[in-house]
């Protein structure tokens, strides 16, 4: 009987051990779909304005950085007519702690780039 203790025990901290590695493994997964939702808000409103505003890349900087982004570049089309085609590219780097060893954390950092590519217009209600 206590061997089936122990043996459960042990399944228990190995089940902990994978769950943890496996949240560890999506962190940076959330983290692009983040990035991509917040430079696809301000894709949409480059396609009204016809193109990126100052106001825009400095909300979009701060927006990233808030979330634990570094170093990030930003560049897009300034000025485009309605009909041009506009483009918002990304780039910046993600930072988290990560798993090193069997007893040690470390900073672990990912490359992350948004390139997309739209048609500025105009929305008449």
């Amino acid at each position: 009987m206590p061997s089936r203790a122990v043996v459960f025990g042990i399944c228990i901290v190995i089940l902990t051990a994978l769950l943890v590695s496996m949240v560890e493994f999506f962190l940076p997964v959330s983290a692009k779909f983040e990035m991509n939702a917040l430079c696809r808000k301000t894709l949409l409103k480059m396609e009204l304005e016809g193109g990126i505003t100052t106001g825009m890349r400095d909300e979009l900087e701060e927006a990233l950085l808030a979330r634990g982004f570094r170093n990030i570049v930003i560049d897009g089309t300034v000025n485009a007519k309605y009909g041009d085609e506009i483009s918002l590219w990304v780039e910046s780097y993600y930072v988290y702690d990560k798993i090193n060893n069997l007893f040690s954390r470390g900073e672990t950092g990912q490359r992350m780039v948004y390139s997309k590519k739209s048609i500025a217009r105009k929305v008449i209600n």
